[in-house]
C-alpha cells in the first residue's frame, strides 16, 4: 500500500511585505482610487501597485489620451506614488523623458 503524505504550500516568506510596504501600498492605493475616481475613469482603468509604491496603469482604449495624461502626471506629483509605468492596448503611454 502507498501512503500519500499531503503537500502544503504557501506564500514564500521572499514575497512577505514588511509594515512598511504594506503601508506604501495602502498608501499609493488610496492615491490611485481617488485620482480614477475623480477623473471619472475608475471603471475603465485596471492598475498594479508595487511594494514600494511604483504604480503600473493600463487604460482602457476608450480613455483618451488627454485624459490618461492628465491622470498619469496628477499621479506622478504625488508624493505617495513612487513611479507610474503606463500602458494602453500594450502600448506604454506617457513615458518619462
Amino acid at each position: 500500500m502507498l501512503a500519500l503524505t499531503p503537500v502544503i504550500s504557501g506564500c514564500s516568506a521572499d514575497n512577505a511585505l514588511t509594515k512598511e510596504e504594506v503601508k506604501n501600498q495602502n498608501n499609493s492605493s488610496h492615491v490611485v482610487t481617488n485620482v480614477l475616481f475623480d477623473n471619472d475613469i475608475d471603471e475603465t482603468a485596471s492598475y498594479n501597485i508595487r511594494k514600494d509604491g511604483y504604480v503600473v496603469i493600463q487604460f482602457d482604449s476608450s480613455v483618451s489620451e488627454e485624459k490618461y495624461t492628465k491622470v498619469v502626471n496628477q499621479l506622478r506629483s504625488n508624493k505617495n506614488i513612487t513611479g507610474v509605468w503606463a500602458e494602453q492596448s500594450g502600448v506604454e503611454v506617457c513615458p518619462l523623458r
